[in-house]
């Protein structure tokens, strides 16, 4: 999802055309392979301006070229989703290989943060007992509050008036939602229930 996948760095150091002229022919190989890469060619910024730039732009990978990775045919690849100096986050590769090593850690990069937010829901999703519960937890922003609901605008309007929630998504029933948990009218959905932020 990200319009940006990956960044080119280039490291300059003294004659930089040979480095310059390397990222070039490195972001025409990543753009013929289908990844969509910027090279940033920018002047008068340091490094680790240009990488803090792209990290708040969430670019998940930065490919970094410099003279000493030429000099040993490789690029480094970081990853946007791992801590610095976390196992991983930085990794050498052989700049023949960068597309599809590319490649392959956008898979990577996607499953971990699939997975970090299929955790972070279920570690913030909650099933109250009954009513009482339901707006009690709705109300202390209690995180993605799941229940059985009726659908109807009514209860929604109720709820948001008592305790500024709504819903967020709905699923079908599970067998045994018969009523809706916030107003007891039959249930036709479930629903989550949370406050924005």
């Amino acid at each position: 999802m990200a319009p940006i996948e990956a960044v080119i760095v280039p490291i300059p150091k003294g004659d930089s055309t040979e480095v310059t002229a390397a990222a070039r022919e490195l972001y025409a190989t990543l753009r013929s392979a289908g990844l969509r890469v910027k090279l940033d060619e920018r002047d008068g910024l340091r490094p680790g301006a240009k990488f803090a730039d792209w990290e708040m732009r969430g670019v998940p990978l930065r490919i970094e070229l410099g003279a000493n990775d030429l000099a040993a045919g490789v690029a480094t690849l970081v990853r946007r989703d791992r801590d610095k100096g976390a196992d991983g986050a930085k990794t050498s590769c052989p700049i023949g290989g960068v597309a599809q090593r590319a490649r392959e850690l956008m898979d990577e990069i996607q499953g971990a943060l699939y997975e970090d937010a299929r955790s972070f829901l279920e570690r913030n999703t909650v099933a109250p007992r009954g009513r009482d519960e339901f707006l009690t937890m709705a109300r202390g922003r209690a995180g993605m509050i799941d229940i059985p609901w009726c659908e109807r605008a009514e209860c929604e309007a109720f709820v948001k008036a008592e305790t500024s929630a709504t819903t967020r998504n709905l699923r079908a029933l599970r067998p045994g939602d018969t009523t809706c948990t916030a107003c007891g009218e039959p249930a036709k959905v479930r629903a989550y229930f949370a406050q924005s932020y």
